[in-house]
């Protein structure tokens, strides 16, 4: 159970979040239950507070909403479909995602940094919670620019991150700054040179669904991972839904709930094209093995 002290602390946060995103209104009555993501913006860590596992995502240049309607709800829905519906807590990102706010220092908007650094360190005051996150093009390069600047303590409970389209691979090394190489993620179709510190795009930059199955996966062994070494406590999972041991071996992901969405058994997932010089396969984490700074 959540102490005190720490509900506080997260309906504080919360409610400074709800004051720093005026552009987008929070739905006004809260659903009976958690569900699958339905049309393009979720708020489920404002409307239903701790769940066992937070993922926070960043939507792309100009998508609708704040999940965007590529690879953000479908990396929510295989997030879910592992663990379990009511086990995941999906929260956009609320920011005005311009073409040009991409030329912002950094690659982001202050205000959409601002807004995932609330997220983040609201999803930090739940105890018993692990956090992953992962952004798109633009919404990647918000998610280097908010993780780098949170505290230790904070970076240090987000199990893992995936970036798609990654505007700041180039610029940060092939890595989030301050942030562990092993739990990060990035990904860069061939040929998209947004990787490679330009702001040219080409039709691969909005072919990254494919790659939905491999960020999924990569985010369940990282949850799991953190779970090892911080197991969460019994009664943490949904009704109906007790946690049982998971299987993530790169072409497969197994546990609550059944298959990832689009991860089939068999099936061999592809190797993304990463940015970076001598990049491990993506079932192993990406960078060079080193910990954050």
């Amino acid at each position: 159970m959540r102490s005190t002290s720490s509900t506080w602390e997260l309906t504080l946060l919360l409610l400074l979040i709800l004051c720093s995103t005026a552009g987008s209104a929070l739905p006004t009555s809260l659903k009976p239950r958690q569900a699958w993501v339905v049309g393009y913006s979720a708020y489920e860590l404002s409307n239903f507070g701790c769940k066992p596992i937070i993922f926070i995502f960043a939507k792309a240049t100009i998508e609708p909403g704040n999940l965007g309607n590529t690879v953000g709800p479908l990396v929510s829905d295989g997030l879910k479909s592992v663990f379990g519906v009511r086990n995941v807590a999906t929260q956009g990102v609320d920011y005005w995602g311009f073409i040009q706010t991409n030329f912002y220092p950094g690659g982001a908007p202050p205000w959409g940094i601002y807004d995932m650094q609330l997220l983040l360190s609201a999803a930090a005051t739940c105890p018993d919670s692990k956090i992953v996150a992962a952004g798109y093009s633009q919404g990647a390069a918000l998610t280097h620019r908010a993780i780098e600047g949170l505290g230790a303590e904070i970076r240090d409970k987000i199990a893992g991150v995936v970036t798609f389209g990654d505007t700041q691979t180039f610029q940060d090394g092939g890595r989030i700054r301050n942030y562990d190489t092993n739990r990060t993620l990035i990904i860069c179709n061939a040929g998209d040179v947004v990787c490679t510190g330009t702001l040219y795009v080409f039709p691969m930059h909005f072919d990254y669904v494919k790659w939905v199955p491999t960020a999924v996966a990569f985010l369940a062994q990282k949850l799991l991972d953190a779970n090892r070494d911080h197991p969460w406590p019994n009664g943490s999972f949904g009704e109906g839904e007790a946690m049982r041991p998971a299987r993530v071996l790169g072409s497969e992901a197994e546990g609550v709930g059944g298959s990832a969405q689009g991860i089939k058994r068999g099936r061999i997932l592809p190797t993304p094209s990463i940015a970076l010089p001598g990049a491990r396969s993506p079932r192993h984490g990406v960078g060079s093995g080193d910990d954050a700074d």
